[in-house]
């Protein structure tokens, strides 16, 4: 009975620790480090809502195993979150400690009925701002678009569009670039674009994690809600317009250092085709 309410409680403090926007844990399958498709999305939550100031990342083991075998996995473990969080747009510079500590730093001692699963875990915790409250970055000089820049064959970058991290929702800031590209197409009736979206921060997996959707295809969602915006919301008929996402495939900075590199990759292109 005594057993029983210890890992009772021990489950309420995980639930509630987890459940803290600046504190996220993962547990792992045994002998395992690639992080659980549900962790996964708890984290792209966490990016999605909130401006990163700096992130703490720890990795452990269960009691099975020997103590150099442990260190590696749990710095295994550690480092697949790491990859996880700058890929999807947290500056490395924000991740202050990464770190296995292998099986030094169990919640439950050896023999408990659950501590081989429960020391399975990385713990992440971040240094959070509410992005939602945030202005978002405008230090690019604003531009308006031109319908004589519709040529054939050209390309136009939307300047000063706008997402929520991790998703595919515009901002509201986003809206004046959105109306004057709806009235060049009605006012100019024989245009046909192509709406090609990009994201930054990938380097194995081809492209972003849409949150809202849980898909690996942020810049093909994100394409597709300028092609919804212009058909539902400004009445372009859909014959003329196309999308596709092209990930980080198209990078215009390859390595990228900083936010402004970054900002650069993560944009949204018009190609003309008419």
């Amino acid at each position: 009975m005594k057993l029983l309410i210890i890992i009772l409680f021990f489950f309420v403090t995980l639930t509630e620790a987890a459940s803290q926007p600046q504190r996220r844990i993962i547990l792992f399958d045994f002998d395992k480090y690639e992080i659980p498709d549900s962790s996964m999305l708890q984290l792209m939550k966490v990016i999605a809502k909130y401006s990163i100031q700096d992130v703490l990342i720890e990795g452990h083991c269960d009691s099975v195993g020997s103590k150099p075998y442990n260190y590696i996995l749990s710095e295994n473990r550690a480092n697949a979150v790491k990859k996880l969080l700058v890929q999807n747009g947290v500056d490395a510079k924000t991740i202050k400690t990464c770190i296995g500590y292998g099986k030094d730093k169990p919640l439950l001692q050896a023999g408990a009925i659950t501590e081989t699963y429960l020391n399975r875990r990385v713990i992440v915790q971040f240094n959070v701002q509410d992005s939602t409250s945030q202005t978002p970055d405008v230090r690019s000089k604003p531009s308006i678009l031109e319908a004589k820049d519709f040529k054939p064959g050209e390309k136009i970058k939307l300047e000063n569009l706008f997402f929520y991290g991790g998703r595919h929702v515009l901002r509201e800031e986003s809206l004046p670039v959105m109306k004057r590209l709806g009235q060049i197409m009605k006012d100019h009736p024989h245009v046909k674009i192509e709406i090609q979206g990009h994201v930054c921060c990938t380097t194995i997996e081809p492209d972003g994690y849409d949150v809202d959707l849980g898909t690996d295809n942020l810049s093909l969602t994100r394409a597709k809600t300028i092609y919804e915006y212009l058909v539902h919301i400004c009445g372009i008929s859909p014959e003329r317009l196309r999308y596709k996402g092209f990930g980080g495939s198209m990078k215009i900075v390859t390595e990228e250092i900083s936010e402004e590199d970054r900002r650069k990759n993560r944009r949204v292109e018009l190609l003309i085709l008419e």
